[in-house]
């Protein structure tokens, strides 16, 4: 049995829902970073982070605004 990742940080939900909203899966967002899919879902769902070269490239390429990353965590 696989044991499941901790979470290092809460999901980006906000990011999801917006690239949902443009019609963007998981493969698009991987395909831009040179990463697999299952990490882009690691990162969004919160196992794992981004580099902050990553969110530049998703907001860029997908006309995301870069706050949407930090809802929620900023007071």
């Amino acid at each position: 049995m696989k044991n499941k990742q901790a979470q290092r940080h809460a999901p980006y939900t906000e990011v999801k829902h917006a690239l949902a909203g443009k019609g963007i899966t998981y493969r698009d967002v991987a395909e831009l970073l040179g990463i697999t899919e299952t990490t882009v879902q690691q990162k969004l769902n919160g196992t794992s982070d981004f580099y902050i070269s990553e969110q530049v490239k998703i907001c860029e390429k997908f006309s995301i605004e870069p706050a949407l990353f930090f809802a929620g965590d900023v007071a």
